[in-house]
């Protein structure tokens, strides 16, 4: 019995043993997990490769970049003119 257990008390040979088959049983409850994960259509690259928020951000496409152009430039006029409207009825009022 001492040879086996290269002259170790059996308690730690026996801490040894549990610390393995504790290993071996997440080995098998992931790879079960992994087999379900396939069968179920899951794609396994979409694991692996979740994108992050992009660092950089993406260039706009010039039509994009027209809209906005115009959108601001129609929020301006929009603006000049309740100011003009607002700037009138103060007049009217006095």
């Amino acid at each position: 019995m001492a040879q086996e257990n290269h002259g170790l008390p059996p308690e730690v040979q026996i801490d040894h043993w549990n610390e393995a088959t504790n290993v071996y049983m997440l080995v098998v409850c992931v790879s079960i997990w992994f087999l379900y994960y396939l069968r179920c259509g899951g794609r396994v690259m979409h694991i692996f490769n979740r994108r992050g928020v992009p660092i950089v951000p993406e260039i706009d496409k010039p039509q994009d970049a027209l809209k906005r152009v115009r959108l601001r430039q129609q929020l301006e006029h929009y603006y000049n003119v309740r100011r003009a409207d607002q700037r009138d009825q103060k007049i009217d009022m006095e």
